[in-house]
This record gives structure tokens, sequence and C-alpha cells, in this order.
């Protein structure tokens, strides 16, 4: 009896002592699990970091505080939705769209664990809108989009993606760290709020010359603060993925460690490949393409990071590097403006990093990373699940902001936006009245001064150059006019040979016909006699009455004359001729034009009272009338200043002893004059219109 006793005794002990040390592994062994989460949640959390230093140093300087102000905000306003109702979402607990809300203004409990490494991710949701919508939204509109990220739109997709129940999860979903639930999901939420919110007023410019949209990007003010935040992040991306395991007992160690080479393997092969194509492509290489080719590569290697195999995880970064390049290009060419690329980087991204575990993943990966049977990996199947998730998240992550932006925009004052000049001064000066750097304001200062004084010794130059100029014109307009008077002067010889060879002249009964052909011709037409004179080039000097006028004109009779030079005597012929033929006119004697060409000028016709031959009223030689002059006639553009004779006489210009006709103007006959009623003059011809 003591021996059964005894046994049975041992027996109870030792169940015991192995019920304790059992409970003692599952006690520690969840220690360590929760442990290893919430050394990941921290990683994830100084994501949070490399999300500022990144945007900080991608955009302007005038708004640094105001892109980080946006951070830490993010993280304080989307830590009181989680706590109050955003896990209860999230929970394993509900229906397949949502959780029950029974976890509500949470208990402090077991349940932390999960609340806070998820948390986390929540945050980095709601941060990703801050950079693609920086220097033009309103605060008061930013917070309500990340406000919805935080509270409702990732705790909906993380309930359909990762609880037990979810709808997407129960359908072998693979989504293993968040390329869609996170990534996706701010991504179309900064596509979206940039549309509505529209481009940086400096970013696009149409050029009406090419016709065509010019951009002018402006450069991230610290490269150093970008590489520095890319880095931060891709060492959070540790604690994002391999963190994901929430444990590391079992066989979860080996799919932290799976998540961890692979998240390395696909950022470094596509910084490798951005590389690459940065000198092939157009531009060059650049340094923000480059560091967000290593977020790229991080974004498409998420979703997969557990179940891909290492060459599935090397081609996620080599397709990532060029899909991000060629979303960028696009977004340009569309006019949305994304001042950090969060669009290409998490919303493409995250396509791509959806796509990928449909031809890469692997079974004995799956089943360790969900558990055996969990899910029946097929490509087609997989692939149409996949496409599904990615569609719903996308849908109803962009009906969702639009339905809360579309009342700021139409509805509320002040809109979406920034004025323009809260925008060109910087959200800095807007929301703190200075900016993040000390000594900026005495910079801007300083560039302001020097600006203005660049502009006014630009001003001055122009001002010197054009009074140059003027000095310059003034000076060739004085010594044009010198040259003219100097040649407009008569030689007096030549005035008095002139005048002499004149008043000698005295035509017999039958003077010589004039050359035909030549010097002036009268034509008499059915309404109008015209007189024409050739033109002749004049030069400088006296030489220039040398010259034959060498010009065809044509004769009363039809035939074409010689070309041939005149001689002084020959001209004064043509005159007298011209003024005997007017008078005869005048005085209301008939006489044939063309008869005078061929005959001469008959003696009857010299007017009574003058002698014939006389120096005719009103003629000028070498531009100079003689001394008496016709009142109201105007010869090469100068007035007169003589009386009119009672006689109306043509003013004939013989410059360079040589017959020139000139404007005649203001000449008008005395009354009782028969069939002239207006003289018509150009500068060749005078036209006597009857």
């Amino acid at each position: 009896m003591s021996n059964i006793n005894t046994t049975y005794i041992e027996n109870q002990i030792n169940a015991a002592i192995a019920a304790h040390l059992q409970n003692e592994d599952h006690v520690r062994s969840r220690a360590v699990d929760a442990l290893w989460a919430l050394l990941a949640a921290t990683l994830v959390f100084v994501m949070q970091l490399g999300f500022g230093l990144l945007e900080a140093g991608s955009i302007q300087s005038i708004n640094s505080q105001s892109i980080l102000f946006k951070n830490l905000l993010d993280v304080a306003i989307v830590t009181l939705g989680w706590w109050a109702f955003g896990f209860s979402i999230a929970a394993n607990t509900g229906n397949g769209f949502s959780g029950d809300g029974s976890n509500v203004f949470a208990y402090p409990g077991e349940e932390y664990i999960d609340m806070f490494f998820s948390w986390t991710f929540a945050a980095t949701s709601a941060t990703i809108v801050s950079g693609a919508v920086s220097g033009r939204m309103r605060l008061r509109s930013y917070l309500c989009v990340s406000t919805m990220l935080g509270w409702i739109i990732f705790p909906l997709f993380s309930h359909w993606a990762w609880a037990d129940n979810g709808w997407l999860y129960e359908r072998g979903f693979i989504d293993f760290a968040g390329s869609g639930v996170v990534h996706l999901g701010g991504g179309v939420a900064a596509l979206v709020a940039s549309c509505f919110t529209g481009p940086r007023a400096i970013r696009f410019e149409y050029n009406t010359v090419e016709e065509r949209w010019i951009d002018y990007k402006p450069r991230g003010h610290s490269i150093m603060m970008s590489f520095l935040g890319t880095m931060l992040l891709w060492f959070g991306w540790f604690g994002f993925n391999a963190g994901s395991t929430l444990g590391v007992t079992g066989e979860n160690y080996i799919v932290s460690a799976t998540c961890l080479f692979n998240t390395s393997l696909a950022t470094s092969s596509s910084v490798i490949g951005m590389t690459l194509l940065g000198f092939t492509i157009p531009g060059g290489l650049s340094m923000s393409d480059v560091l967000n080719s290593a977020l790229a590569g991080l974004v498409a290697i998420t979703a997969g990071c557990a179940t891909m195999t290492a060459w599935g995880s090397l081609l996620a970064g080599l397709f990532a590097a060029p899909l991000y390049k060629a979303s960028s290009l696009f977004m340009a060419k569309l006019r949305i403006d994304d001042p950090v690329d969060a669009i290409s980087v998490h919303g493409t991204c995250g396509i791509l990093g959806l796509l990928l575990p449909a031809f890469f993943s692997d079974q004995v990966l799956i089943d360790r990373a969900y558990g055996d049977g969990q899910i029946e990996f097929n490509v087609g199947d997989q692939l149409g699940i996949q496409i599904a998730g990615m569609i719903a998240m996308s849908a109803f992550t962009g009906f969702f902001v639009a339905g809360v932006l579309i009342p700021w925009v139409y509805c509320i004052p002040g809109g979406i936006r920034i004025s323009e000049r809260d925008e060109l001064v910087g959200q800095d000066f807007e929301y703190f009245g200075g900016y993040a750097y000390p000594d900026w304001e005495e910079t801007v200062r300083n560039a302001h001064v020097h600006n203005e004084r660049r502009a006014e010794v630009k001003i001055r130059k122009e001002l010197q150059a054009i009074a140059k100029s003027q000095r310059r014109e003034e000076r060739r307009r004085r010594r044009s006019g010198s040259r003219i008077r100097k040649e407009s002067q008569p030689d007096m010889d030549v005035f008095k040979n002139s005048n002499k060879k004149m008043q000698a002249f005295q035509p017999t009964t039958n003077p010589p016909p004039p050359p035909r052909d030549k010097g002036v011709a009268f034509l008499r037409t059915s309404s109008h006699s015209k007189i024409t004179t050739p033109k002749h080039k004049e030069k400088k000097g006296l030489d220039d009455s040398q010259e034959a006028i060498q010009r065809q004109t044509s004769t009363s009779d039809g035939k074409t004359g010689s070309k041939k030079p005149t001689s002084v005597a020959e001209e004064i012929l043509k005159i007298e001729a011209m003024i005997a033929s007017l008078r005869a006119k005048i005085k209301g004697q008939s006489m044939d034009y063309s008869s005078v060409i061929r005959n001469g000028i008959p003696p009857s016709h010299s007017p009574p009272g003058e002698p014939s031959g006389s120096s005719p009223r009103g003629t000028k030689f070498d531009n100079h009338t003689n001394t008496s002059e016709l009142r109201g006639a105007k010869f090469d553009n100068h007035t007169n200043t003589s009386e009119m004779s009672g006689n109306p006489t043509l003013a004939i210009l013989a410059s360079n002893n040589t017959l020139r006709s000139s404007s005649v103007a203001n000449l008008t006959p005395p009354k009782g004059s028969p069939n002239i009623q207006s003289i018509e003059t150009t500068d060749s011809t005078t036209k006597l219109v009857n």
C-alpha cells in the first residue's frame, strides 16, 4: 500500500514539475516574443525620425519647421485615436470588414503589446502624406487627411489583411509587413491630396514660345539630411519587416532572419539598378533619385519579405528602381507636384510589392510564415487575390480621402491651400514667424538688398546705354545737317553764270528743237498733262553736274529715246518751254504740248512786260531760290517767302546744274485761269489736273 502511495505521489510531483516547467517555458517564450515585438516597434518608431529628416532635406528650407511640426502632430494625433478606437477596429474581433469595437479605450493588459506594435505602423501610414503636400496645403486640411489615415483607413486595412477573420486574410492574401496596408494607402492618399491641392506656384510654367510646360522642380535644401533620413528608414525597416513575426520562438526566428536579409537584398539591388539607370537616362545621375530608389526597394519587398526567395527579392529591387523613376516622370508629365516623390515610392512601388509575391513566393516559406496549410500557393489564384486586395485598398482610400477634402475645397472659407504670398514666403514664417535656420532672415534680407543693387546697376547701365545711343544719334544728325548745309550753299560762280546764260538767251523764230526723249517730257493724256523728270543720284560736291542722267523716257509719239547727256542750255530751253506753255494756257491760248517738244518755244508766247528768255521767278539753283521767290510754294520741303507776282509759275529746281523736279505744294493759280483745278506733286512728277 505504501509502495502504491509513493508511486502515485511521485507521479503527481513529476507531472506538477513538468507542468510548471512547461508553463515557465511558455511564459519565457511569450516574454521573449514580447521583447522582440517591443524592440521591433521601437525600431519602427525610429522611422519617424527618418521621415522627418528625409522630407525636411528634400524641400525648401523655408518649410522645414512646418514639415517637422506636421510629423510630430501625426504621431500625437494618431496615438490618441489609436488608443480610443483605432485598435478596436483592427482587432481580431467582429466580422471580416471590421472589429466589433470591444477594445475601445483599451485597458492595460497583454493586448498592449500588439496595440503598441501596430500603433507605430499607423503613425507611419499617416506620415506619408506630409511630404507630398508640403509647402502649399493648409495645416487644418492636412490634419484631417492624416487623422483619417491613422484612425480609420489603416485600422480597416489592418483588419482585412492581418486579422484572423479578415476577408482578405481568409482568402490567402499575402501582405506580410504592409506594402498595401501601410504604403499603398498612404500613397493613394498623397495622390488625391496633391491633385486637390495643385502644384507649387514655382514648379510648372508654360512656355508660350515652345508651347509646352517646363518643370522647374526646386531642389531640396540639404542632401545630407535626406541621406541621414534614408539610412534611418533603412535601419527602422528591419523592425518593420522582421518585427511583423511578433516573436522569435519556434521557427519565427528563421522567418525573422529571412525578412531581414531579403529586405537588405532588395534595397541594395534597387540602389545599384538606379545607379546604372542614371548613367543612361537624360539628366544623368541624381542623388535624390538614388535615395528614393532605396526606399522604393524597401516598399517593394515589404509584402513578400517572408515568403519570397532570395532571387525574387533581388528582382524586386531591380524592378522597383526603374518603376519608381518612370512613375516620377509620369507624375511630372501630369503636372502633379510631389516634392518628395511619396506617390511614386509608396503608391506605385506599393502596387509592385503586392503583385510580386504571386510570382516569386515559395510554398515552404509561406507555410513557415503563415502556418501549415494556411495558404495553398498557386500563381493564378494568388495573383487574383493580390489584385483584388490592391483595387479594394486603392478605391477605398481614394474615395474616402476625396470625400474628406471636397468640403474643404468647396465649402469652407480659405479652402485647402494657403495663399500665394504665404507659399512664396514659406510656411515657417506663417506658422512660427521665423525660419528654421537662425541666420536665414539675415540671409534673405542680404539677398534682397543684393538683388536690388543688381537691378539698380542693370537699370543704370541700360540708361547709360540709351543716353550714349542718343548722343551718338545726335552727333550723326549734326554731321548730316552740316553736310547738307555745306552742300546746299550755292556756288556763286555757277549761280551767276546760270543767270547770265538765261538772260542772254533769246529764242529765235525757229529755235532748234530740244533733244528728243531726254530731260523733261510732256505727256498729254485725255484728262491731264503730266510733267515727268528723271530721278538722279545725289552725291557730295558739285561734280554731280558732270553725271549724265541715265533714264529712259517716253515721248508723245510713243517712241523710246536713247540715253545721252543733257546740257545746261537744253535744260533752260525746256524750262522756258514749260513756262511759256503754262502761261499760254492761262491766257486762254490753245497750244499742243507735243509741238513744244518737237519745235521748241514759239517766240509769241513770251508773257507781255517780260523780255523773252528772262529768268523766271521762283527758279532754284543748287537747292536755293533766287532773289525773287514765290510765297507759298514749297521747294524740296522748304517754303519760300516772296510774294507771288500774279502768275502761276512752277518752281523748277536745277540741283548741281541738272534739272530736278521737287515737291510743289500750296501753289494756287490766280482767279480766271481756265481749266486748271489743282496741281498734284510727287518727288519726281508734277501733274497739272484739268
